[in-house]
């Protein structure tokens, strides 16, 4: 565990602080356990959807020879639309990629709001439809184009071209449940009488991990790191027990799965939260589901430096007496986007002090700005370390589905990796160390930064 003794503190605050990084730190040995697990709950999932150690490993129609399927694109003119639908940001985003022979991929992006007033499936197709034609409009797109979507939210797919919202989604809208999104879309599209028709569906670690395969077509696994947390990999169907159809299940070739990573963590006889971990997890709307994305994600982090931040507060351990500490009383006010700036190095952590009082109003001393920026950290290398352990198991059940002895290769993207780089290289470095105790080919990682989902829903629609 690092030594956080800080400079100038008393000793009460040392005390304090290493009380917290102690039960913030994870050792080696448990790092292992949780790489262990993490592939049992995989295997589980290829056998049932109801399996109490297993995540729900929803089978998708993209196949890992589609870097085969973009290259014959690229050999002709071709052009396709991705179309993201974010539930948790409230956002559209539409992109178009078009290849022609021997040229540069020409690619366009926009991004939409969505409106607060929709209450319905059929609304959300509607204005789905209504900001592809302003897309096509304003691209002046006029042939007829294939359309891949990608939503943030599970599915169960039924073809390459449908998939119904699962029924057991955590974090959607009701009316949201069971319904097919491509269905919706395609007819909103036809009302409008637009020259573009969906041919995929999925879900956006799926189509990250084809955009992956667009720059790196060997890619065989993807890590979200967003609001949330999810990570796809590619499965060998005859290790796919619990899959219903013939034509997957007859195939040689690897099928995508969307593990829903985020649900990793309960029933988990590994997973240990904290005090300040089991708050969070009881002031949320899903108490006790999603507990190792709570631990992790982009959602979380900064909530969870605010409750310790608060406890030193509490403690009277940290500013001073007469500090206006409302704002931070306030809950989700200390921004994950924060602790990238908390990575601070200058002599009087100046940015640290600027942040702390023009986001909380907060004269912060020097020791006061240094007890913050650690904190950070300790919540930030948990949270990195904890994610790496994950991969390797993923990395793990990967590796198994392949014929060859490759290194599994593994794309990251998500706000995260530009928010706090340091965050990203204590994942990979973690991951690369686990999966050498398991006795896996050290991993190779590939950083895409935060948006790569809508244009790999664009190259979804190129699957054969």
């Amino acid at each position: 565990m690092p030594d956080y003794k800080i400079e100038g503190a008393t000793d009460a605050q040392n005390a304090f602080l290493h009380d917290i990084a102690s039960k913030f730190s994870v050792t080696d040995a448990h790092l292992g356990e949780l790489a262990h697990e993490v592939h049992t709950y995989l295997t589980n999932g290829l056998v049932s959807d109801t399996e109490p150690k297993g995540l729900p490993s929803r089978v998708s129609y993209i196949k890992s020879t589609i870097s085969n399927d973009i290259r014959a694109a690229k050999k002709q003119s071709s052009m396709a639309l991705g179309l993201t639908i974010s539930t948790s940001t409230h956002r559209m985003k539409l992109a178009s990629i078009k290849f022609a022979p021997g040229a540069p991929d020409i690619i366009n992006k926009q991004v939409f709001h969505i409106r607060d007033n929709v209450d319905s499936a059929a609304t959300l197709c509607e204005e789905a439809a209504v900001h592809v034609a302003q897309f096509i409009n304003t691209h002046e797109i006029k042939e007829h184009v294939p359309l891949g979507v990608t939503i943030d939210l599970p599915l169960e797919e039924k073809s390459k071209c449908g998939g119904r919202v699962a029924e057991d989604s955590r974090t959607c809208a009701g009316f949201l449940r069971n319904v097919d999104i491509a269905q919706g879309v395609d007819a909103a599209l036809l009302r409008l009488h637009l020259p573009v028709r969906v041919t995929a569906t999925t879900n956006c670690v799926i189509s990250s991990m084809v955009a992956a395969q667009h720059h790196f077509p060997s890619t065989s696994a993807a890590l979200i790191l967003n609001h949330g947390i999810n990570a796809a990999y590619y499965e060998a169907p005859q290790k796919i027990s619990k899959l219903a159809n013939a034509e997957l299940g007859a195939s040689s070739t690897r099928v995508a799965i969307n593990t829903e990573l985020a649900r990793f963590g309960e029933n988990s006889s590994v997973v240990q939260p904290t005090m300040w971990d089991h708050r969070i997890d009881r002031e949320s709307t899903n108490t006790g589901f999603h507990v190792f994305e709570k631990l992790v994600a982009d959602k979380y982090l900064g909530e969870i430096v605010r409750n310790l931040i608060t406890d030193f507060m509490d403690a009277q351990l940290i500013f001073a007496r007469d500090t206006d500490v409302t704002t931070f009383s306030e809950p989700y006010t200390f921004f994950t986007s924060y602790m990238s700036i908390m990575e601070d190095t200058s002599s009087d952590l100046h940015d640290v002090g600027g942040l702390l009082q023009a986001g909380f109003n907060v004269q912060a001393s020097y020791v006061d700005r240094q007890i913050v920026r650690a904190l950070c950290h300790i919540v930030s290398m948990r949270a990195a370390k904890l994610v790496g352990a994950a991969v390797a198991g993923i990395v793990k059940k990967a590796s198994e589905a392949r014929d060859d002895q490759e290194p599994v290769v593994v794309s990251i993207s998500g706000q995260l990796t530009e928010m706090n780089q340091p965050y990203v290289e204590c994942t990979i470095k973690t991951a690369k160390r686990v999966a050498r105790t398991l006795d896996l080919c050290e991993p190779v990682f590939n950083v895409l930064g935060e948006d790569g989902y809508t244009v790999g829903a664009a190259l979804s629609s190129f699957s054969k």
